[in-house]
């Protein structure tokens, strides 16, 4: 764990923060459309929403924040993402590659088995 981890997990903290608030500021929109308060108090309810959606952001990120053993399992996390080797570009393009020729041929496979099946018993019902 290096300062450097340390930085990355405050912007972590700040992106939680943003979309917390950002889904607490949507919901309370839907809120205030359902219960038509958007409608009745229009001259404050778009400013109340923004406030109530930071405080609810700020609450979470101050939740997830305040706790050491948390903010310590954070950071060894991501001391243990620094240790992982990534794979090439190429390494990438090849192993997606396999993967989607293999995910054809399954596909393949499982549609001469159901026409088979579908054969099958269009045979024996009738």
């Amino acid at each position: 764990m290096n300062k450097d981890d340390a930085y990355w997990l405050r912007v972590c903290y700040v992106v939680f923060f943003a979309v917390v608030a950002y889904t607490a500021w949507k919901a309370a929109g839907t809120i205030g459309v359902q219960t038509s308060w958007a409608d009745r108090f229009d001259e404050w309810y778009g400013t109340a929403s923004y406030v109530v959606a930071a405080l609810v952001g700020a609450a979470a990120t101050f939740y997830l924040f305040s706790n050491k053993e948390r903010h310590e399992y954070f950071l060894s996390a991501i001391g243990e993402l620094r240790k992982v080797t990534w794979p090439s570009v190429q390494e990438t393009r090849s192993m997606t590659t396999v993967v989607a020729i293999v995910v054809g041929i399954f596909a393949v496979i499982l549609a001469v088995f159901d026409l088979a099946w579908a054969k099958i018993f269009g045979l024996l019902l009738s």
